[in-house]
């Protein structure tokens, strides 16, 4: 069975997202993983997530995403400025330790990454979002 996980890392928060996956203004991570039946837990409205052991080990590889990713994340939640190229580069050493971290986990089966909903990749002053307008 394939799962997806939604990563907000401005909120620090996941998400089951499967079957259907969310258009988000914010930037999202989408992760998909192939799992076993045994590996699958259902919520009271039967939709599917991790069982808790196997969701233990995904809590423990976010928490190593969030910690190797900082940096970027606080520059990402305070919508700094920064070169097309370091945007770029730094994205790229997200997915990286994305998939390094949950490498570390061999029960999780991770299949494929996305990049979804408002990543900056090219911005200007002008283009600078003031929240308080």
């Amino acid at each position: 069975m394939k799962l997806t996980i939604s990563l907000d890392l401005l909120e620090e928060a996941f998400y089951y997202v499967s079957p259907t996956k969310p258009v988000s203004t914010v930037p999202l991570v989408y992760l998909t993983f192939t799992a076993e039946k045994a590996q699958i837990a259902y919520t009271t409205d039967n939709e599917a997530k991790l069982a808790r052991k196997v969701e233990r080990s995904f809590k423990a590889a976010f928490h190593e995403i969030l910690q190797a990713n900082q940096t970027y994340r606080s520059e990402l939640d305070q919508d700094q400025l920064l070169a097309t190229q370091d945007h770029l580069m730094k994205q790229g050493q997200l997915i990286d330790s994305i998939v390094m971290a949950i490498k570390e986990y061999p029960e999780l089966q991770l299949i494929r990454v996305e990049l979804a909903g408002s990543w900056p990749l090219y911005q200007t002053p002008a283009g600078h979002l003031d929240l308080a307008e």
